[in-house]
């Protein structure tokens, strides 16, 4: 398998206007429009964030863009026990946008530790999903962020579990296929007997690494199930 890793390209600034936001700044050096709000807390109608197609660049803690892609070689595993080595790439195929506030949110076509439908402004990134056991609402919350310090601990949750969430500030680097990525941040989920998701993430890139362990149901014992890494990635 050939990859081509493509470095962060430099153009002049150019803007598309069915993207075009009032909390969106537009950042010449990097062609792309950096969201700035905090929806954090947030609720909207269901009917209310509506599918859009979105041309044009967004920066920001990830950079997004709809010919982004980054690809990964992911270990799987059955409850501890190695089952295969496969390929994904990770693209966010389809753009959303609340029409309360006008922010711009990416779904993505599978989850590599992030969101499945996220916004990143230029420090946090934030999920919105449907509320549980509630039929047309939505809630966004900040999922990962940059912080003061060299780490952080917080209340965080899994869609269906309460966890601990602890954020680190990495004094080593991490070499894979895709290149030596240094500063990064370690996010870690943790919902004891359940669920344990550790991010190891380059801000301005993405997720360099991410490994997933679970309990299996009946069980309080947590096994590896995924460990993906980034081997190539494209970026515009």
């Amino acid at each position: 398998m050939k990859l081509t890793i493509v470095t962060l390209l430099i153009t002049t600034f150019f803007s598309v206007s069915s993207c075009t936001k009032n909390d969106a700044t537009p950042v010449a050096t990097t062609t792309c429009w950096l969201q700035t709000d905090n929806p954090a807390g947030r609720s909207y109608e269901s009917d209310s964030v509506i599918s859009f197609t979105c041309t044009s660049k967004y920066c920001g803690l990830i950079p997004l863009s709809t010919n982004n892609y980054w690809i990964y070689e992911d270990s799987v595993f059955n409850n501890g026990v190695f089952v295969r080595v496969q390929y994904d790439t990770l693209r966010y195929t389809r753009t959303w946008k609340s029409i309360s506030d006008g922010l711009v949110w990416w779904e993505s076509n599978i989850v590599v530790g992030l969101p499945g439908m996220l916004y990143a402004n230029d420090s946090s990134l934030f999920q919105i999903s449907d509320r549980m056991f509630t039929t047309g609402i939505k809630d966004a919350r900040k999922d990962y962020g940059l912080f003061p310090g060299d780490s952080v601990k917080y209340l965080a949750n899994f869609e269906d579990a309460a966890a601990t969430g602890r954020s680190l500030k990495m004094t080593e680097g991490l070499t894979t296929a895709a290149g030596s990525f240094d500063e990064l941040i370690y996010f870690e989920k943790h919902a004891r007997n359940y669920r344990k998701d550790q991010v190891y993430f380059k801000p301005g890139v993405g997720v360099v690494k991410y490994i997933q362990e679970k309990a299996a149901m009946g069980t309080m014992n947590l096994k590896l199930q995924q460990s993906s890494t980034l081997i190539g990635y494209h970026i515009e």
